[in-house]
């Protein structure tokens, strides 16, 4: 019997009780419907993060797992078992079509739809398909940071300018980034590395003060083209969108388009999507240019950084003192704190 089935790219994600028929999508959904009395840290999946060797069928919660992208879970007499699942394949041998019938089912269900704009290539093609098919009154979300390098307001703007759609711009300074982040971290299952995904959590929440009930996003493609089957931000991206109560619709990441973009070889450079691009009015600086960085840059985490904390912990899991110079231990440290303390976990 099938209990459940995991999408190739991880976009949802399942985790189960290894002892019990408990499935879900969160740790400590699964923990509470299991009644698990011991919560114990499992010391080898958080070290995988921050080692960046990720053990994908774990959780940062001893006896609760996680199915990899692309696989089912099965019981059987035998017990568990977790085995790969069928990859989808397309309809039709036409990739724009696959892509804009994904645009249109997020476009025509019930209530406000909006697109989340960022400056580069793949969000600005899903605007151009929306302004070409007739969807012209689907409003785009800009987050405008003011920080250096991480700020796509003008790139953004200039392109739903260009196509004459309507911008509204949601802005948010390291405060607002820094103060949000315990609140992200109730809802996601794993510790981050850079305070990006917070971005994902302002734009929602500007998203659902409007009204707005689903967002379209050009989330996925990259990993898709890239074959990376890692999952460590696609999960959070739907998670954050959904905590806000706003569905996050990713075209590139719909069974069709996705079946299409395997049939083709891995193509980090994404081609197929340049081409598209270039015929449905997308700046030629970001059909021809390269992929900009999403990382986040370094913010004052003190205050969420009890002195003495860090190293307490890492004593009890028996790692060496974490060097919180660096900004990624800061964040790791920060948010593994903040996630152990949500699930009632300690070493």
């Amino acid at each position: 019997m099938i209990l459940a089935e995991r999408d190739p790219f991880g976009f949802r994600r399942v985790v189960y009780h290894v002892a019990s028929a408990t499935v879900g999508e969160r740790v400590d959904e699964v923990a509470a419907r299991a009644s698990l009395a011991e919560r114990g840290i499992d010391v080898a999946a958080c070290q995988g993060y921050f080692s960046g060797r990720r053990l994908h069928d774990r959780t940062v919660m001893r006896d609760i797992r996680q199915l990899a992208p692309g696989q089912r879970l099965q019981v059987s007499a035998d017990g568990w078992q977790a085995t790969d699942a069928s990859p989808p394949t397309p309809a039709s041998d036409d990739l724009e079509a696959a892509l804009l019938d994904a645009v249109h089912r997020a476009v025509e269900g019930p209530g406000r739809t909006a697109i989340a704009l960022s400056g580069g290539l793949d969000s600005a093609l899903l605007l151009g398909l929306l302004h070409a098919h007739g969807h012209r009154d689907v409003p785009a979300y800009v987050l405008a940071t003011g920080m250096p390098d991480y700020d796509e307001r003008d790139a953004a703007l200039a392109t739903a300018r260009r196509l004459g759609m309507d911008v509204i711009v949601v802005n948010a300074c390291e405060a607002d980034f820094v103060d949000a982040l315990p609140q992200v971290m109730r809802h996601v299952d794993e510790p981050l590395y850079n305070l990006h995904p917070v971005a994902k959590w302002l734009l929602a929440a500007a998203m659902r003060r409007d009204g707005v009930v689903r967002a379209i996003s050009g989330d996925g493609v990259d990993q898709v083209m890239r074959r990376d089957t890692s999952a460590d931000y696609l999960p959070l991206c739907r998670t954050l969108f959904q905590a806000q109560g706003v569905a996050l619709h990713p075209p590139f990441l719909a069974p069709d388009v996705v079946g299409h973009l395997l049939a083709r070889p891995p193509d980090p450079e994404k081609t197929c999507i340049r081409e598209l691009g270039q015929r449905h009015g997308v700046a030629r600086e970001l059909v021809t240019g390269p992929k900009r960085s999403r990382l986040a840059p370094p913010m004052d985490l003190r205050a969420l950084l009890p002195p003495g904390r860090a190293d307490a912990l890492a004593h009890a899991l028996g790692w060496p003192p974490p060097d919180l110079t660096d900004d990624r231990a800061r964040v790791q440290w920060t948010t593994l704190m903040q996630l152990l303390d949500r699930l009632r976990m300690r070493a």
